[in-house]
């Protein structure tokens, strides 16, 4: 650990350059208040472009300030390229809304904002912890702006068919529950499934749900701290340090192992979310975003959600969660107004608007504090409260590992323990 690995040297020296060149139009620049000022930025991000115009009409004309925001939708799987391409053309957008999962991957185009424009101190009392994981020495990554926590999906229908009035809320409440719920035919097909665990290829949120079990258990997979990241998932041999994380890794396998009580699915089924949509799975762990979208596939399917069910005697609550934030681009031609603008667009009454036309959560404590009437959001309130993230070395690159992972293990190829080392090593080499 006491060796600075060349992502850390790296990471350093960009930094380095940034507070010496980029930091200082942000230390000298206060958000403008001006209600009159007429502004135009570029903004790229993921969410529908017809929503976010909304909320951006709704949000300025409540305020009353001039300003024009040009929201380009993008897709996940473009926005590397068209950015590079956007870049190369000198038409590159002022700002990006992206996840925690792209922080190392974007960390060479970002403006960070120092602490004298955006001191530390009103940072952590204005955002939830995992927002913390934009702090770094020389300033913050971006704004806030959302959370998309890991919430859980339950069939009342299923539950109370059983005489279960209320779903699972600690882990320890599963085997029972599978044993119960779970339903052959007479070739051992499964009909209906307890839960979706076990499997990785046909497991929507797989990666979220595991990284979810293996924080609880007090660890986590990478380390990320004042500005550097080292391995935490990684080990070159099994130690009693590693129980939590090999203990989390079993505890979901085993669900798909046909020779114990607990088996609820296997690679034949069709995907999880899917299988919840068609009845015939009692939980479901999906995003609170993917709420609607369910609701529509099925407008007659009888769920609830709530949030996702933890260790027993747990002092620390804790659900994944994708934190969604504005970077600022070094590319942008207009950088003090692009700061103005999304400042406007993340302060507490534009905040409120967004929350009330999106299935997300709120990321400003503020807005948690109000509470909410709303049976959905109230779970997309607490779920926010607890939720972590990490700083994904390489998004694609480690979802593959972890599907290894979990394949080697349910296929018999390595022992859970090996297979944990291996992916630790290749999570590690990512990192080094």
């Amino acid at each position: 650990m006491g060796n600075i690995s060349n992502f850390e040297k790296i990471l350093m020296v960009v930094f380095g350059f940034l507070a010496a060149i980029g930091l200082l139009a942000f230390s000298a620049y206060r958000a403008n208040d001006s209600k009159t000022s007429n502004i135009e930025v570029v903004v790229w991000g993921e969410l529908d472009k017809l929503s976010f115009d909304k909320f951006v009409n709704e949000a300025v004309e409540v305020d009353g300030r001039k300003l024009k925001v040009t929201y380009v939708q993008k897709s996940r799987n473009s926005i590397d390229e068209d950015l590079l391409n956007a870049i190369a053309s000198g038409n590159a957008p002022d700002s990006i809304i992206l996840s925690q999962n792209f922080i190392k991957k974007y960390y060479d185009k970002i403006y960070p904002i120092s602490y004298e424009t955006l001191p530390e101190r009103k940072f952590k009392d204005t955002y939830i912890q995992e927002a913390e994981l934009l702090l770094t020495p020389n300033g913050v990554f971006g704004i806030p702006f959302y959370v998309d926590p890991l919430v859980m999906y339950w069939n009342e229908d299923i539950f109370n068919g059983l005489g279960i009035a209320t779903p699972p809320t600690k882990w320890s409440e599963f085997p029972i529950l599978a044993k119960n719920i779970s339903k052959y035919d007479i070739n051992a097909n499964i009909n209906t499934s307890f839960v979706s665990f076990g499997e990785y290829t046909n497991v929507n949120n797989a990666k979220d749900i595991l990284s979810t079990i293996i924080m609880q258990t007090g660890n986590q997979i990478v380390n990320y701290k004042d500005g550097k990241i080292f391995p935490y998932f990684s080990f070159d041999s099994y130690s009693t340090s590693t129980d939590g994380i090999l203990s989390a890794v079993d505890f979901y396998t085993e669900y798909s192992n046909p020779k114990k009580i607990v088996y609820s699915w296997n690679r034949s089924l069709p995907y999880s979310k899917q299988m919840f949509i068609s009845d015939k799975l009692a939980l479901y762990f999906g995003k609170i975003s993917e709420y609607n979208n369910i609701k529509i596939k099925n407008p007659n399917l009888n769920f609830d959600i709530s949030v996702v069910p933890q260790v027993v005697d747990a002092r620390t609550k804790i659900t994944s969660g994708d934190l969604y934030y504005f970077i600022f681009l070094k590319n942008s031609k207009n950088l003090l107004n692009t700061y103005n603008v999304i400042t406007f667009l993340t302060n507490l009454e534009s905040s409120k608007i967004f929350i009330k036309n999106f299935d997300l959560a709120p990321v400003r404590k503020d807005i948690i504090s109000l509470g909410t009437t709303d049976p959905i959001k109230d779970v997309g309130y607490k779920s926010a409260l607890i939720s972590r993230g990490w700083i994904d070395p390489d998004y694609e690159a480690t979802d593959e590992i972890f599907k290894n992972m979990i394949e080697n293990i349910v296929t018999g190829k390595l022992k859970s323990k090996e297979a944990l080392i291996n992916a630790g090593i290749e999570i590690k080499n990512l990192i080094e």
